[in-house]
């Protein structure tokens, strides 16, 4: 008999593409700079950059919504409920983060929620900047046998993203996760949303 292997408590992580992101991401990148010039913004997790309050819906018309509904019909069609998926009641906070050369985010979370989700309106040519989700299982991988994994079961310790214009990442708000400083011409503008559920009682 052959052994079976099942990989158990996975983390799923599900990437996306917007279709027509050129053209949407143009009327973005206007709106998002022309706030950044407005609006001071805050200081959180980002070093080097602009993050806008969690308005953004109020301020981006159109082209935000639509990227705000992507990632919430992204988050109904991986979410189960016992009650079926109309029982699910998102509401979001959003924010637009405008990063220029040598900008980073540090390693953090994102509490009382249930996905988080960014979209990536400019990339950017240059080097790093890759989205670095990390192994919620450390420091448990460290502490016994640092120079063992286990076979085929995915990375382990973190695994990187590499951002793509028109892209968007939705994950566990749970799972720790950081952006690497990115090297380039010009900025790097993205979308990042907390997605959180009121779920319907019956």
């Amino acid at each position: 008999m052959t052994a079976k292997v099942a990989h158990l408590f996975p983390t799923p992580v599900i990437v996306d593409e917007l279709e027509g992101a050129d053209a949407l991401n143009a009327e973005l990148e206007t709106v998002i700079l022309d706030q950044r010039r407005q609006d001071a913004g805050l200081q959180l997790s980002n070093r080097g950059g602009w993050q806008s309050k969690r308005n953004f819906p109020q301020w981006a018309g159109d082209p935000g919504r639509r990227v705000v509904e992507h990632a919430m019909a992204l988050a109904t069609a991986n979410t189960g409920h016992r009650l079926g998926p109309e029982a699910l009641n998102w509401s979001v906070d959003v924010w637009a983060n405008v990063s220029a050369s040598g900008g980073f985010n540090m390693p953090h979370i994102h509490g009382g929620t249930y996905w988080s989700a960014v979209y990536y309106v400019r990339a950017g040519e240059g080097e790093g900047g890759q989205l670095v989700l990390h192994d919620p299982r450390m420091p448990a991988l460290r502490m016994h046998a640092p120079g063992l994994r286990f076979l085929d079961a995915g990375p382990d310790v973190r695994s990187e993203i590499i951002p793509k214009s028109g892209m968007m990442v939705l994950f566990p708000a749970w799972l720790l996760h950081s952006v690497e400083p990115w090297q380039g011409e010009g900025h790097r503008i993205s979308i990042a949303m907390n997605i959180r559920a009121a779920l319907a009682r019956r």
